[in-house]
């Protein structure tokens, strides 16, 4: 797979990324709680990776050779644990996108992938291997967190925000923040143990079944007082149920990008894909919390031109033809 075609099936799954926030949203609202809300979005997911993995005999072998290959210790065995991470933040989307909007939660979430998403390249600790941290992309991360910065201030720092306010808008955000330093973690668990196995479909079934079961755990207390009875299941509420299948494709996409393009690159992608897609959305279909003001939308701006600039290299590299790529 190019580059090129590698870094726009990252742009569509930053719109998916996007897209499942805000139905994990309203799932919240019609559920009443968070953990619910992301029950359902990753038992989603669980569904239908079990399908994928059941009907290929491919997968099947693969979910064989992942678990021996747990056992016997040829990747370490709590990266098919990676789940728990994509659980997390699922329900932080849950907490959040009804607080502040999709493209808020966006941006925060974004400038948590930029933190680790740097670390995790700078260190080496992607199967693309290590990437140096020039002062390009050094300028670039700043410049993305000043954009993050940018959108976030009128919400925290505004006149009319009490104290009590404050803390209510401030814990969820910090918790997007850390969902964000946990995603390129686990695509690059989920990219290591892809390689091993020769399939990337059995380590999505891993994540949705470690991640569903942790989010039910937490959750049994509201189930057994019958939290779920308000789960929307009139013809047309279909669409609440399709959260676990973007995220799926996303986790697919990462186990896959990430061992071409590296963690930085794809960022990029989901990045451009998620703002985009966040933008549109706070637009077309808003949360009560939803404010698509200008600080907002130039830190968007702001915080894409920044991911460009700290991926200059590997993103003329990805455009290039493969003849004329210098190797730098």
């Amino acid at each position: 797979m190019n580059r090129t075609l590698s870094l726009l099936l990252a742009l569509a799954g930053g719109v998916a990324i996007a897209v499942q926030a805000r139905i994990t949203g309203a799932l919240r609202t019609e559920l009443g709680d968070p953990t619910l809300a992301a029950s359902v979005t990753f038992g989603s997911g669980l569904v239908l990776m079990l399908v994928v993995n059941g009907l290929i005999p491919a997968n099947r072998r693969g979910v064989v050779r992942l678990v021996r290959g747990a056992m016997t210790g040829r990747f370490p065995w709590v990266f098919a644990l990676s789940g728990l991470l994509g659980a997390f933040a699922v329900y932080g989307q849950a907490v959040t996108v009804d607080l502040v909007g999709v493209a808020l939660f966006s941006l925060m979430f974004i400038g948590g992938q930029m933190l680790s998403s740097t670390v995790l390249d700078t260190m080496g600790w992607v199967p693309s291997g290590r990437q140096r941290l020039g002062r390009r992309r050094l300028a670039g991360l700043v410049l993305g967190l000043a954009g993050v910065g940018l959108a976030v201030s009128p919400r925290l720092l505004g006149g009319d925000v009490d104290s009590s306010a404050l803390a209510v808008l401030a814990l969820p955000l910090v918790l997007v923040l850390a969902g964000g330093l946990l995603q390129p973690p686990q695509m690059a668990m989920n990219g290591v143990i892809g390689a091993a196995v020769g399939r990337v479909e059995p380590i999505v079934l891993f994540n949705y079944l470690t991640g569903t079961l942790a989010l039910l755990a937490v959750a049994a207390p509201r189930i057994a007082a019958g939290g779920f009875h308000g789960l929307p299941l009139e013809p047309g509420d279909w669409w609440y149920y399709t959260g676990g299948l973007l995220g799926s494709v996303v986790v697919i996409g990462g186990a896959i990008l990430t061992r071409t393009i590296g963690a930085m690159l794809f960022t990029l992608g989901l990045v451009a894909g998620q703002l985009a897609g966040s933008l549109v959305l706070d637009t077309a279909w808003p949360t009560p919390g939803a404010e698509v003001t200008w600080p907002v939308v130039t830190g968007a701006v702001i915080t894409l031109l920044a991911l460009m600039l700290a991926s200059a290299t590997a993103l003329r590299r990805g455009l290039a033809p493969a003849g004329d790529r210098r190797t730098t």
